[in-house]
């Protein structure tokens, strides 16, 4: 312990030590002579406060460089305090000084501002900047609101979420029931703490967590870089990047390919098998589970992928800020549009609105000058979902001219239905009346889907009952479209008074036959309308429900084939590797189509086994179609390779050694926060 220390555990302050040295000088406090003149120079040595002379201890600890340079002579002492208060005194004068010279640098800096507000604001940039901003907020999100398990915990409580979460995941329960109690506690705090973001951006951009059961995480070939947008425009606003391979991981994608073109599904187990994190094979993996109606293992698998694209985000890239870009026309980057699709449809699926929301507004960011997903049909139905009505009718107003909003039929019937919800019922009926008018067909979908009968009156008005005649298959589309969806929206009792006074008024219109709109709306809905746009294509194929998919034309149904990881890929797409060619087969037309279907889902499917060259003569050796019960235990089987390569997959990549020291926990976040 210091002397320091000792001196204060005795009771010493510092006025005692400068009593004791003006006493050396020859000033006493109790000089009786100079005892009123003097008075001001008596200093008390009077200390009512002891310390604890263990907590000087711990004082000497904190303060060890602070002690070195104490000089324990009094004199010193007294120096010290002197030393103190010039010390104080300059502090202050240079803070002064401080204070002085960044007013005069704000003062400079807004001078600037200003020349520079003068200078752009006669030029065209500050338009592009202004439409930066306005699209940034009105696409920026909060990562909490990313997380879907907070949204549930709020609406139904934390246990039954926790309830749900490991019925909806037996593969991972499978395997912690086999372990011992000690390791499955050590492997469950293992999987909590592994791979969490270190970094301020990092937190903000984390919106997949790892799970248990899900193999631990290494980078592989996957990386993101900056770039620049591909076509400059004047509305080309954002900070662009883009996903790039390395040959390792070209050479990967070059072997699933061939594999996908091959229906080889083994080859495509063995690529995840050797890497768990392959973004495209759990996709295709994905939708091979959702096709046999394994929703939970098709959900875990996109998590896994965009949990992979997450780790390899660049340091600027931002999903959160709604002003980061990714151009759709480069292959690396489509799969990621597609997870993050995918992955609100799964949402979505879940009760979880508000969430799908915020995930929609983060993929219309990636692109909002495109939207090669036509996501612009999903965001108004989360936005009535999850009571965003304000937010709606927002993007509306400040989009509308931009993204011609009002030549889609779902978001104008949503943004009546937003206006009549905040009783906003003057805006409400004049939009309602306006969308009849334009697609009056819609109305015949709804009350369709909701299984009512229009009344006599709206049968006898042929601008109801006859316009679906007049419309083209992508309107129908569209239409039809919107009310699957949104159907449930209008059937409550206040919602269909609502519809069938404006429609009863637009009917009136019509009879009067004096408003433009009813001449000017019939002409372009043949015209504006002729062909199905190839985002909106997207958009019904991956929507995951075979109603919907049923609305895709004829035309594209017979188009090229595609990959359901990668469907309609744009006509100018940009891959940065090129596939070697491969010798033209065809598969031995003996073979029943549904069987060979149900073949290339097995794990030991191999397709050179039923290829024939077209050119070669004589028949087929073998074939035979597949009967009902084979084809029956052909599902079953492929539904169990699948679980147990999941479950495989998992195991296999933890080690021993992972599981001997488990982290500490003083890391954890409260991350369940939910507004």
């Amino acid at each position: 312990m210091s002397s320091r220390a000792v001196r204060k555990t005795a009771g010493h302050t510092a006025q005692d030590d400068l009593a004791q040295v003006l006493q050396k000088v020859g000033i006493n406090k109790h000089n009786n002579d100079d005892d009123d003149d003097d008075s001001d120079l008596v200093i008390t040595t009077k200390n009512d406060y002891r310390r604890n002379a263990f907590e000087m201890l711990a004082d000497e600890d904190d303060n060890n460089n602070d002690d070195d340079q104490v000089v324990i002579d009094s004199d010193n002492q007294l120096n010290d305090e002197i030393q103190h208060q010039q010390q104080s005194t300059t502090s202050k004068s240079k803070r002064k000084r401080k204070i002085k010279k960044k007013n005069i640098q704000t003062q400079k800096t807004d001078e600037v501002d200003d020349d520079f507000l003068i200078v752009t604001n006669e030029s065209h940039s500050e338009a592009a900047s202004s439409s930066k901003d306005i699209v940034s907020d009105l696409l920026s999100t909060d990562n909490r609101l990313l997380n879907p398990i907070n949204e549930m915990k709020k609406k139904f409580g934390s246990s039954i979420v926790e309830q749900i979460e490991r019925e909806n995941n037996p593969t991972a329960q499978a395997m912690l029931a086999n372990m011992p109690a000690q390791r499955r506690r050590a492997y469950q705090i293992l999987q909590q703490q592994q791979q969490r973001p270190s970094t301020r951006l990092a937190k903000q951009n984390a919106f997949i967590f790892t799970k248990v059961g899900w193999p631990n995480y290494f980078k592989f070939g996957l990386l993101m870089k900056p770039s620049s947008p591909l076509s400059e425009t004047a509305i080309n606003t954002g900070n662009y990047f883009q996903f790039e391979y390395d040959k390792d991981y070209q050479r990967l994608q070059i072997q699933f390919f061939d594999h996908v073109d091959q229906h080889n599904l083994q080859g495509i187990m063995d690529i995840l098998r050797h890497h768990p994190y392959h973004i495209d094979a759990l996709i295709h993996l994905s939708d091979v589970s959702r096709m046999q109606d394994d929703t939970p293992t098709a959900v875990d698998l996109i998590e896994r992928a965009l949990y992979s694209f997450q780790q390899s985000f660049h340091p600027l890239f931002s999903i959160t800020r709604g002003e980061c870009r990714l151009e759709y026309r480069i292959q690396e980057n489509r799969s990621f549009f597609i997870s993050l699709f995918k992955h609100i449809i799964y949402i979505g699926e879940r009760g979880c609105s508000r969430t799908a929301l915020e995930f929609c507004k983060v993929l219309l960011s990636l692109d909002p000058i495109d939207d090669p997903l036509a996501i612009v049909l999903l965001l108004d139905y989360y936005a009535i979902r999850s009571e965003e009505y304000n937010y709606l009718i927002r993007f509306y107003t400040e989009q509308n001219q931009r993204l011609r909003l009002d030549g889609l039929p779902n978001f104008i019937y949503s943004l009546a239905l937003a206006y009549f919800r905040i009783s906003s019922f003057d805006k409400a009926n004049e939009t309602l009346q306006n969308a009849l008018i334009r697609f009056p067909s819609m109305l015949k979908y709804i009350l369709d889907k909701l299984s009512i009968r229009p009344d006599r009156t709206v049968e006898k008005c042929r601008y109801f009952s006859d316009s679906e005649r007049y419309e083209t298959e992508a309107l129908k589309c569209i239409q039809q479209l919107y009310a699957v969806r949104m159907s449930n929206e209008w059937k409550e009792k206040d919602e269909l008074d609502f519809l069938k006074d404006n429609v009863n008024h637009v009917i009136q219109i019509i009879e009067q036959n004096q408003d433009p709109r009813i001449a000017n709306y019939t002409e372009l809905r043949k015209t504006e309308y002729r062909k199905t746009p190839i985002n909106v294509c997207r958009h019904i194929v991956l929507s995951e429900s075979n109603e919907i998919r049923g609305f895709l034309t004829n035309a594209m149904q017979n188009a090229n084939t595609f990959y359901t990881f990668d469907p309609f890929p744009p006509t100018d797409s940009i891959v940065g590797f090129q596939r070697p060619e491969r010798p033209t087969m065809q598969v031995n037309s003996s073979y029943n189509s549904f069987g060979m279907f149900l073949r290339s889902l097995m794990p030991n499917f191999n397709l050179e086994n039923f290829l024939v060259d077209p050119n070669a003569q004589g028949g087929a050796v073998g074939g035979g179609g597949a009967g009902g019960d084979n084809d029956v235990g052909m599902l079953q089987a492929l539904q169990e390779s699948i679980r147990d390569f999941i479950r495989d997959i998992g195991v296999t990549n933890i080690h021993e050694d992972q599981l001997q020291q488990p982290p500490g926990e003083d890391d954890n976040e409260n991350n369940n926060e939910f507004d």
